[in-house]
């Protein structure tokens, strides 16, 4: 498997960004916790569904462990890195086998 075993869901702020980056404050996978740097790598998501036609992304289903309201796109080609201030408030984890299916994409998006 690749990633961590927990992944959380978190409110996060992206504001200030440029082009067609993700912004203002949404729901992002936080894959990993980059403690000793004050970061954290995320993977935000969007709610316009049509989005998951693009490569490189996974529609997440709202669950209770989730936190999510609404079917959401995992942009997974939108990995970055962000400073630990812009995560605003832990909302969920996600499954296990979503997990999973985020992490193949992801090693096909990097070519691990």
């Amino acid at each position: 498997m690749i990633g961590p075993s927990k992944v959380e869901v978190w409110r996060v702020d992206l504001s200030g960004t440029r082009g067609h980056e993700q912004e203002k404050e949404r729901p992002a996978l936080v894959w990993r916790d980059l403690d000793h740097v004050k970061m954290a790598i995320i993977i935000p998501f969007t709610r316009t569904v049509e989005r998951e036609n693009l490569r490189y992304t996974h529609l997440v289903t709202p669950t209770r462990k989730n936190g999510l309201t609404d079917e959401s796109i995992a942009l997974v080609f939108q990995i970055r890195a962000i400073g630990k201030e812009r995560l605003v408030k832990k909302i969920g984890e996600l499954e296990e086998d979503e997990i999973t299916s985020i992490g193949a994409i992801l090693k096909d998006l990097l070519r691990l």
